[in-house]
């Protein structure tokens, strides 16, 4: 179960990432809601431990709250990320599934042909697209975006209190609905891009969330994004004059 402190926006995407690299998705879960909320709900029943790593990574009972394994990679309650990477990283992967082979995930070539294609259909006066592209970023997509791209903003898309909780599958649904994504129909190939790879999680859970049936050829995040699209010159963009 995947959960964290209200404010955050990266659970739907660690959620997507079990997804890509072959986890079971029945055995993975996104919590709806924060642990502040959790907290709330449950009260004393839930049995919650929070700790602070003000004390160095110790209760006041003096428990260490992470397991022992890890304690070597903290100083003064504080994770080196890069000292416990260079560790892990020469052991031998968990996941039989490779980065290289990760599902649900496309490139920016794969991006481009279907901007290709979109654009050959505008041109023929056919109003079909090929491949629906959905870009999760907020104002940032009026400034640049790949031509053909349907602006779907992830704020949009969570409670305006509290980014981890989706909105009613009803108001999720009349979005899509206004921007004619067909979003139901298998055959209908989807591309969801941000501006780093996060926020377009939430447009990949929310998806989901409405039933789509979901392969790993009609439902592509682009992981690269914005951030990447933008540093190459020759690569196609809509910019505000």
């Amino acid at each position: 179960v995947i959960y964290a402190k209200r404010g955050a926006v990266f659970t739907p995407r660690m959620w997507f990432l079990f997804v890509s690299m072959g986890h079971d998705e029945n055995r993975v879960h996104l919590m709806q809601g924060s642990l502040e909320d959790y907290i709330v709900e449950v009260g004393d029943s839930g049995g919650v431990e929070v700790h602070s790593l003000a004390d160095g990574g110790s209760s006041e009972e003096g428990e260490i709250y992470y397991e022992e394994e890890y304690m070597e990679y903290f100083d003064d309650g504080v994770l080196d990320v890069k000292r416990l990477y260079n560790a892990y990283s020469k052991l031998t992967p968990r996941y039989k599934v490779s980065v290289s082979q990760a599902r649900h995930i496309c490139d920016k070539e794969e991006v481009l042909d279907a901007i290709n294609s979109n654009l050959t259909s505008m041109e023929s006066n056919s109003n079909y697209n090929d491949t629906i592209i959905l870009d999760t970023r907020g104002s940032s997509y009026a400034k640049g975006h790949m031509p053909s791209a349907i602006h779907l903003p992830y704020a949009q898309l969570v409670d305006p209190n509290n980014s981890l909780i989706l909105k009613p599958t009803s108001e999720i649904k009349q979005m899509l609905d206004d921007r004619g994504v067909d979003y139901l129909n298998p055959n209908k190939k989807l591309i969801l891009s941000c501006g780093s790879g996060v926020s377009v999680c939430h447009g990949y859970l929310a998806l989901k969330q409405l039933g789509r049936e979901m392969s790993n050829e009609n439902t592509r995040i682009y992981d690269g994004s914005w951030t990447e699209w933008r540093e190459y010159p020759d690569l196609p963009k809509v910019t505000s004059s």
